[in-house]
């Protein structure tokens, strides 16, 4: 069961960060990593973690019971 509780605490983490990233990126005008290329890409990345993390966790969590 932590093993479930850790995977679901990292997608958590990996989605706040992706939340933290997309609201700073709307409220400065310039890309925040120099290249709104960049700031997408890593948007993406952050959020496409966060759901496998919650998939696994949850497949996890389902098989448990």
């Amino acid at each position: 069961m932590r093993n479930i509780g850790l995977l679901f605490t990292i997608a958590f983490l990996f989605f706040f960060l992706g939340q933290l990233l997309w609201t700073i990126g709307l409220i400065v005008e310039n890309p925040l990593f120099g290249s709104a290329l960049i700031e997408d890409w890593l948007l993406n990345v952050l959020f496409t973690l966060s759901s496998i993390f919650g998939v696994i966790a949850s497949i996890k969590l389902y098989n448990f019971k």
